[in-house]
């Protein structure tokens, strides 16, 4: 393995166009705190690359953003299935045009679960204009739907739903709020057909506008079959991040004490 250098010192369009004049092939890899890239070249062409869940000329165009991070080099023949579709030139040029923006959009919406609401009034003068597209998604936001959920009810592309989520947000007028929450899985002991959580659940959850008058029901979720619960909610001291669960949702949910749920309110 070689090290490069780092990516305050040294420019990623610099380093792919002298890996495609001198027909490099091999694995390129961008290391930072909490992330990590990975772009293969074939003979000076860019053939693979992913970036967490990004893939192919996305995970390419979000490296691009990067402001820190070491990059590596380590020579060797390996066959993998092409996702980059753009020759060199062309991620350069995009890079450096849409990389930064692309990078920051995908920081502040790094999955498909975060949720937006309307944020309070921007500066005196603000504006952004709005069109066919941008009304399709503001009049679905109600502090509840994921992005996830929005595409499904916009009809849209999840890329035109981000743009439209990010513009916005950058402009002022809306803001993500943190909905869903990692609870541990209790069985309920009182007999009470309703979930428990700590109270500071509910104080966080009252900072969305459209539960500020309180949280009567949520939605539990396992985090890897996807199984899906609601029931109706009670909030009290000292639980810290556990959720008490009747045993029969925690025989519906397939979930055992001790695991790791998802939570979030319901309307």
């Amino acid at each position: 393995m070689s090290l490069i250098g780092t990516l305050s010192e040294i420019k990623l369009s610099d380093v792919f166009q002298l890996f495609a004049a001198g027909k490099k092939t091999g694995l390129l890899t961008a290391s930072a705190p909490g992330r990590q890239a990975l772009v293969r070249f074939h003979k000076g062409a860019v053939i693979h690359a992913s970036a967490g869940r990004l893939q192919g000329d996305e995970a390419v165009l979000d490296i691009f953003g990067w402001r820190e991070g070491q990059l590596t080099f380590v020579p060797e023949e390996r066959v993998v299935a092409a996702n980059v579709s753009h020759g060199v030139d062309v991620l350069i040029m995009e890079g450096q045009r849409l990389g930064e923006t692309f990078h920051k959009m995908n920081e502040l919406i790094p999955t498909d679960n975060v949720v937006f609401q309307m944020a309070p009034p921007p500066p005196d003068g603000a504006q952004h204009t709005v069109g066919a597209t941008e009304w399709r998604v503001l009049r679905l936001l109600d502090g509840v739907r994921d992005l996830r959920e929005l595409v499904e009810a916009a009809k849209l592309p999840r890329t035109e739903v981000a743009r439209v989520l990010f513009e916005m947000t950058v402009a002022g007028f809306l803001e993500k709020v943190e909905v869903e929450k990692t609870a541990r899985a209790q069985a309920q002991g009182r007999g009470r057909e309703l979930a428990e959580l700590d109270v500071r659940f509910e104080d966080e959850w009252r900072k969305v506008l459209r539960f500020e008058a309180g949280v009567l029901q949520v939605q539990v979720r396992t985090l890897g079959a996807r199984k899906r619960a609601v029931l109706g909610v009670a909030f009290r001291p000292g639980l810290i991040r556990d959720i008490h669960l009747p045993k029969s949702a925690l025989v519906e949910l397939s979930v055992r004490e001790g695991e790791d749920v998802l939570v979030r309110p319901v309307a």
